[in-house]
């Protein structure tokens, strides 16, 4: 049996940022990158389009990548002509699947896919690691169904999950699957629930970019509250997931005495947004890199109540702005080994409980308790850099135990 050395990866788009094929690359596990599109560096790149530039990622060669324009184009097209994007996201993942299954044929090397893009049979004897980002439909289902049962708000939401587990939801053989990476023991728990060897799973955490915005690096530099009522903030879209509906419903339970809670989501469910009926919450859209950070900044408390998150990066994001952070263990909150001073666990859907938590932490932010130097400390220990040298450790060590 010919034993693998490397890598052959399957990603589309831009997930994660490259920095898993980066991760390989950058201690030689790499053996090809499949993806749609990966731009090139130099000359030639100031002729494509600005969005087509920015897919690729300093430290990853061209030549190491294999862009597949089919897939590329179906995608642009569906996107343009407006069409239901579920089929064409299942379509897409099938296709990089195979061309990546046939390039580590042809190599004869290890495969490592993200859990969309594994394909549906593999050769005997073969190395694969898959990347589970997100829990599976099949787990949290029954989380999100009784939710819904009792909030007639989440409908419009609970409707696209029920039809992405009904039509789209790929069914995995974890008998050949030979390693998992988590990114949460959260999403752990759904691989568990769909029959993986517990044995076989590895959790990573994600990270920060090293390099932040203007915005980001003022507010590290000078981490002093201001006087006056406490700042609550909510970053996320606005669907039953998230947990907004009880975040809504638990602020407007007691009065908030001057405490204002914004609400930062490019897209919201109507039914949720009309939930909003006090003043002390503010909706705002789309906002700019800088303006999302300059909303970090002068936020005392991040809270993102989630039924369901694969990780959460955006808690990351608050705490290394000096935000203290609420959320559920059904998020990767826990796998932050984090101290009271910095976050606040609250049990999922437990509105009078999440109410009791924004009414001590408002307290506890007003009387100067949170010290934000130490919580941006916090969010640092999370970067980019973290998460690839775990990513390579793993990576090469799957290798070695599968050679053995």
């Amino acid at each position: 049996m010919h034993k693998p050395t490397k890598y052959v990866l399957a990603i589309y788009g831009t997930r994660d940022s490259y920095q898993v094929p980066l991760a390989l690359a950058e201690v030689g596990l790499l053996e090809r990158y499949v993806t749609d599109f990966y731009a090139p560096s130099g000359p030639l790149a100031r002729f494509l389009p600005k969005p087509m530039r920015r897919r690729r990622v300093d430290g990853l060669p061209r030549q190491q990548t294999r862009s597949l324009w089919h897939p590329f184009l179906v995608n642009s097209a569906a996107r343009a002509l407006r069409l239901p994007m579920m089929r064409i996201f299942a379509y897409v993942g099938g296709y990089l699947a195979k061309a990546a299954l046939r390039e580590a044929e042809k190599s004869q090397q290890a495969l490592y896919c993200y859990h969309n893009y594994v394909p549906d049979k593999l050769p005997e004897n073969s190395c694969l690691i898959v990347f589970v980002y997100h829990p599976l439909a099949s787990a949290d289902y029954a989380v999100l169904a009784a939710d819904n049962a009792n909030y007639p708000e989440t409908a419009e939401s609970f409707a696209r999950e029920t039809y992405a587990l009904n039509e789209f939801e790929q069914k995995l053989d974890w008998d050949q699957v030979t390693a998992v990476v988590c990114a949460s023991s959260f999403t752990a728990k759904s691989v568990i629930h769909d029959g993986c060897d517990p044995d076989k799973i590895t959790i990573v955490p994600y990270g920060l970019p090293e390099v932040e915005s203007p915005v980001a690096i003022q507010s590290a530099e000078k981490p002093i509250r201001k006087d006056g009522p406490a700042e609550f903030l909510f970053v996320g879209q606005g669907v039953q997931r998230k947990g907004l509906h009880h975040l809504i419903r638990a602020w407007q339970s007691a009065p908030r005495n001057g405490a204002r809670l914004t609400l930062v989501s490019y897209q919201i469910d109507s039914a949720i947004a009309s939930l909003i009926t006090d003043p002390s919450i503010r909706l705002l859209g789309y906002q700019t890199r800088e303006e999302l950070d300059a909303v970090f900044a002068a936020s005392d408390i991040f809270i993102m109540p989630s039924l369901v998150e694969g990780f959460g990066l955006v808690y990351v994001e608050a705490l290394a702005q000096g935000c203290h952070v609420i959320g559920t263990a059904n998020t990767g909150l826990p796998d932050l080994h984090l101290d009271d001073g910095a976050h606040s666990l609250v049990e999922p859907g437990n509105i009078a409980a999440l109410s009791e938590i924004i009414s001590k932490t408002q307290a506890r932010a007003e009387a100067g308790e949170f010290d934000r130097s130490a919580i941006i400390k916090a969010g640092h220990a999370w970067t980019h850099t973290h998460f690839r040298q775990a990513i390579a450790e793993h990576a090469a060590q799957v290798l070695r135990d599968f050679n053995a």
